[in-house]
């Protein structure tokens, strides 16, 4: 079935002005946002339900260990337990972070991927049609955090080992070596941020490649993935400001009555923490769709650095040339 488009489609490979890159990544969420936001509720939700209940408990527990351990010598049983129980909420909490950052990346990328092969777009897309690609893009996503967690271990444990051999020669040395691999990681990190739309688009890369090529496309266009990182950074704290502000209030009211033994009250009911904690899942819930906007913009900037470097745009047009001649 053909249909009519009001607006052409998003080409990804082209060369795009800063505000030519802002504006397709609304134009995309813009002309994307019912089956986005359907899928999405559909995946981050229950996700998001069992994140927030490990993330309002740590925050919970947190605030009890400091109104409970007032001297670190004087830790009984009870306290010992409520240490393992922060422990637990915890890893709870990182491990399903990390699902849940696995899980968004790869609705995203599927959704983009079939954005770009669909003749209909995203119109009446179906889960039966996003599964396979969903779960293709879980895959890749699944190697990629294995590679990400890998190679942030070598990167802090080399810098550690160059800090502490600068240091051992002069302590002053190790004050440089430690502020050189702050400026380091920051002019690397953003050419990395590519990482993920190259390994998630370019099926025939392995993760190393991936890497390689990030650095090849982010270094030539590092101002331009600053800019848009910046102004996207912005729109979504002010989105992570708005749902996480409720539950911020309500876990520092808490913690203020607690600290003072006040546990009396409406503060200390089984309602008020019932409503904390979903306010905890809404904080969760916006977190992950500012990341939403940071992953498409930095897919249109990925896709502006591959054809302004490599030309990848120009080197399609002539595939398509060549298809419509063999007619």
């Amino acid at each position: 079935m053909i249909v009519d488009f009001l607006r052409p489609k998003i080409e990804l490979y082209r060369t795009r002005t800063f505000g030519d890159k802002i504006s397709d990544t609304f134009a995309f969420i813009r002309e994307s946002w019912r089956p986005l936001l359907k899928y999405f509720v559909y995946l981050m939700l229950p996700l998001s339900i069992v994140l927030a209940f490990f993330y309002d408990n740590f925050f919970t527990g947190y605030m009890s260990l400091l109104g409970n351990i007032e001297d670190v010598d004087d830790i009984g049983v009870y306290d010992s337990a409520m240490l393992a129980r922060f422990g637990g909420m915890s890893l709870g909490a990182v491990v399903l972070s990390v699902v849940a950052g696995m899980l968004l990346v790869s609705l995203v990328f599927s959704m983009v991927r079939l954005y770009q092969s669909r003749e209909q777009r995203l119109l009446q897309l179906a889960w039966t049609e996003l599964r396979p690609e969903l779960m293709y893009c879980l895959k890749r996503s699944a190697r990629l955090m294995v590679a990400a967690v890998v190679f942030g271990v070598l990167v802090v444990l080399l810098a550690m080992l160059l800090i502490f051999a600068a240091g051992s020669l002069h302590p002053a040395l190790g004050a440089v070596g430690l502020m050189v691999f702050y400026i380091v990681i920051i002019a690397v990190a953003l050419p990395l941020s590519l990482l993920v739309p190259i390994y998630m688009l370019e099926d025939d890369l392995i993760v190393v490649q991936a890497i390689t090529k990030a650095f090849h496309l982010g270094f030539a266009t590092w101002g331009g993935i600053f800019a848009v990182s910046f102004v996207m950074s912005l729109l979504g704290s002010a989105l992570q400001t708005i749902t996480f502000m409720p539950w911020y209030i309500m876990v520092l009211a808490k913690a203020l009555f607690m600290l003072e033994g006040d546990t009396t009250g409406f503060m200390g009911t089984a309602g008020f923490s019932f409503l904390q904690y979903l306010l905890c899942v809404w904080m969760v819930l916006g977190y992950l769709m500012s990341s939403v906007l940071m992953l498409v913009a930095l897919t249109v900037q990925y896709g502006h650095a591959a054809d302004k470097v490599d030309g990848v745009g120009v080197s399609q047009k002539i595939e398509k040339f060549d298809e419509l001649d063999a007619f």
